[in-house]
């Protein structure tokens, strides 16, 4: 089946829709599909390997900026048309023109479209409401998924209650879980993000040094990402003057197995993640997580079994710290996790695509098989 992935945001530039949409087509690829990206942001990727899709970088000289750009519907539709496509899945977070532009035109074209949305839209709801009601979005003939339950419900608010199933990003549990490092003399606490306001970085460094003064040289503390804030991040640090907590910058998958293989409870501060592909990463690495309740993280997350979810920053404060006053707490949940892997992964996120896609299918009167037996 020849699948085109369209998403506003691709590689070479870093984030988790781009990271998660290569990895999506790749697999499918080596599973024995014909995968496409369709995309305007620019490149070329210098890292790009064989195992890579393609990718169509579309002109993006048109009103926006940066990689969001409007394409004309008819640019779009002969774009699909000349690379035979058989199936569109689209990408969204909460300003995509491209993919809005490409669910509209895939779906009035008769091909089969699934349309991914990665982000949380509980804070514009309103606006993605009005803006869904005039394009007629919620009877389109597509299918509609989003990354988590918690991004799920909100997608179907928008649209006025249409069916949203959940599509999960992808991993690999097992790449993930490494023999445990050597014991450290007290816990090591990380957390992987981009230094952006959205993840709230600044506040999760405020509670750690609130920790420090509480809980002096009982723990480490470990910050990995980079991004606009980690200057300010690092001057803020300067001015406490404690020891105890890095911010290392940017770091490969491989440093970030490493980090994980050696440390003891990994934090997700952000109160609007939509899935949380880092705190999955850790779970799979056998950390017991602390995220905020209500993100997409609690799909794998549940509270008192992989981790603990909390409601607010002083309750990742009293979490933590009362972890570190009975570190057996700690040593159980990391026991569960190591042990049992966790119900997300390649294979499953596969199938679910592949029903959605037969789902896509039925809803512009054709069957998956057709599509299946396509020629790659």
């Amino acid at each position: 089946m020849r699948i085109a992935h369209v998403t506003d945001v691709y590689l070479p530039r870093l984030g988790g829709i781009e990271l998660q949409v290569r990895d999506l087509a790749a697999r499918q690829r080596a599973a024995g599909h014909d995968t496409v990206v369709v995309t305007t942001t620019a490149g070329p990727h210098p890292l790009a390997d064989s195992g890579d899709p393609p990718v169509v970088r579309l002109d993006a000289s048109g009103a926006g900026f940066g990689p969001y750009r409007v394409i004309r519907g008819h640019a779009l539709a002969r774009s699909l048309a000349e690379r035979r496509v058989d199936a569109v899945h689209v990408h969204l977070s909460a300003f995509s023109p491209l993919s809005w532009a490409a669910a509209r035109v895939a779906a009035g074209e008769g091909l089969p479209t699934v349309v991914s949305v990665h982000s949380m839209w509980h804070d514009i709801a309103p606006i993605a409401r009005r803006y869904a009601r005039w394009q007629g979005a919620g009877d389109w003939p597509v299918a509609w998924a989003a990354v988590s339950s918690a991004a799920a419900g909100a997608v179907r608010e928008v649209l006025d209650g249409a069916a949203v199933a959940v599509l999960p990003n992808g991993i690999d549990p097992d790449a993930w879980l490494l023999p445990a490092g050597p014991a450290g003399d007290v816990p090591t606490v990380v957390s992987v993000l981009r230094m952006v306001r959205r993840k709230r970085p600044r506040e999760l460094l405020r509670a750690l040094l609130t920790l420090h003064a509480s809980h002096p040289g009982r723990f480490r503390a470990v910050l990995v990402g980079d991004g606009p804030l980690l200057p300010r991040l690092r001057r803020d640090l300067d001015a406490a003057g404690v020891g105890g907590v890095e911010l290392t910058g940017a770091l490969d998958r491989t440093e970030i197995r490493t980090l994980l293989a050696g440390a003891d409870l990994y934090l997700s501060p952000a109160p609007r993640e939509s899935f949380g592909i880092a705190a999955l990463e850790a779970r799979s690495a056998g950390l017991p997580v602390i995220a905020r309740a209500g993100t997409g993280v609690a799909d794998f997350i549940h509270d008192g079994v992989e981790g603990w979810l909390v409601d607010s920053d002083d309750g990742l404060i009293a979490t933590v710290a009362a972890l570190l006053d009975d570190p057996g707490r700690l040593s159980a949940v990391a026991a569960h996790n190591r042990a049992v892997a966790p119900r997300v992964h390649w294979q499953s996120v596969l199938d679910r695509a592949d029903a959605l896609y037969a789902d896509a299918a039925r809803r512009q009167g054709r069957l998956l098989g057709e599509l299946i037996g396509s020629p790659a």
